[in-house]
């Protein structure tokens, strides 16, 4: 990718966040994630609930 982005978020009341970037390998990704109040299966349950409203025809 040669486009070269910034993003700033405000995520003072944030939960959670995810942060996935290009890798330095062809095809792979880079994650940054981390959450404040919310545990590793309650994060990982609203990921997926999100991911199915990209794709719903994945979750059936």
């Amino acid at each position: 990718m040669s486009d070269t982005t910034i993003t700033a978020v405000d995520g003072t009341d944030a939960l959670a966040f995810v942060i996935i970037r290009p890798g330095t390998t062809e095809g792979g990704v880079s994650i940054e994630a981390a959450a404040k109040g919310l545990s590793k299966p309650a994060a990982a349950y609203v990921l997926r609930q999100v991911a199915d409203m990209w794709d719903p025809e994945a979750s059936k």
